[in-house]
């Protein structure tokens, strides 16, 4: 596949609203007598599957008391939720298990509020829906190179899909946004597997990688994201159940490293945080079945009260979500 396009050299280490990146080996037994299992990802030129994948983002920002003058932040609840169908072809493995696959895009659902408005609500199934922008996106293909580790390490360019989107609507701006790198990326890549070498684990075993947040006037956040082969059950195949707990990290993603000291207004917060997820691997077929995971993260300070005010003092509480989740529906 050429390389020679706008987004040449994309590699992400740590990111993911898809992951069916699978990387390539022949058809071996993927199970030991020692008990472990392979967990990494294989690949057959012409193998065809078809997945939903589903982003969330919501944030909410919420005044106790009476809201100061001129107060930095303003009561408000966004919301984006994407539910994407798409049909994931391999075309090519190379003897280092890197893949290429052509991804089409079979179906697309968006919902989108700004200071609790909707400013945008598509599915591509409605009639109603023929003429949005949106719409052109389905049937459209792009290009992913991945890894066995299901690190996307390439995407190709777009210029016919943006060249489309130039209107001036939400629809547009939130189609061209839907196909630019870094979103295609965390589409295909969110969960990662263990890296090469460390692929052959029993119940019990981990990995990790990281994954960092942009929230914001909160500003960036990273996670290391710890992944367990919770146990094997055995339904006719053999599926791999892993868990995923995150705790926070000062290490960030290699394309956040110039923006690693960015705090943002956070650290006058309290904040609470809680990252975890789920899912199912196919061991024998080496390739990810679902997974989900979910974060939630929350900040709150509390103003004092001006001097004399015998009210109580005002508290700022701030939210944010994220959710992604991906399931083979063939």
């Amino acid at each position: 596949m050429a390389k020679n396009g706008i987004f040449r050299g994309l590699v992400v280490a740590g990111i993911c609203c898809g992951v069916f990146a699978w990387g390539c080996e022949t058809a071996q037994p993927q199970k030991q007598s020692n008990g472990r299992v392979k967990i990494a990802l294989k690949s057959t030129v012409g193998e065809l599957d078809k997945y939903k994948i589903t982003t969330i983002a919501r944030r909410t920002t919420k005044w106790q008391g009476p809201v100061p003058e001129k107060a930095a932040f303003d009561e408000s609840f966004s919301e984006e939720r994407i539910e994407m169908a798409v049909t994931r072809r391999i075309q090519t493995v190379d003897a280092n298990g890197i893949a290429t696959a052509q991804i089409s895009i079979d179906g697309l659902k968006c919902f989108f509020t700004s200071k609790g408005q909707t400013t945008a609500d598509f599915d591509s199934t409605r009639h109603s829906d023929s003429k949005n922008p949106l719409i052109q996106l389905v049937g459209k293909t792009y290009m992913i190179e991945f890894n066995p580790r299901n690190i996307v390490t390439f995407v190709d360019e777009l210029p016919p899909v943006m060249d489309m989107m130039k209107g001036g609507t939400v629809s547009d701006k939130e189609g061209i946004e839907m196909i630019l790198p870094d979103s295609i990326i965390e589409r295909h890549g969110t969960m990662q597997l263990p890296k090469q070498g460390q692929e052959m684990l029993k119940p019990g075993g981990k990995w990790s990688s990281i994954k960092t947040f942009v929230f914001g006037k909160m500003g960036i956040k990273s996670y290391e994201k710890i992944y367990t082969l919770k146990e094997l059950r055995n339904d006719g195949r053999e599926i791999a159940v892993i868990d995923m707990n995150a705790i926070p990290t000062s290490e960030v993603e290699p394309k956040f490293a110039g923006r690693k000291a960015e705090e943002g207004e956070s650290r006058k917060f309290d904040s609470k945080e809680l990252y975890t997820g789920a899912g199912e691997f196919d061991v024998k077929a080496g390739r990810i079945e679902n997974y989900h995971e979910n974060l939630q993260a929350t900040w709150t300070v509390v103003l004092p009260a001006k001097q004399g005010d015998a009210s109580e003092p005002v508290v700022l509480n701030m939210s944010a979500e994220r959710g992604y989740s991906i399931e083979r529906i063939k």
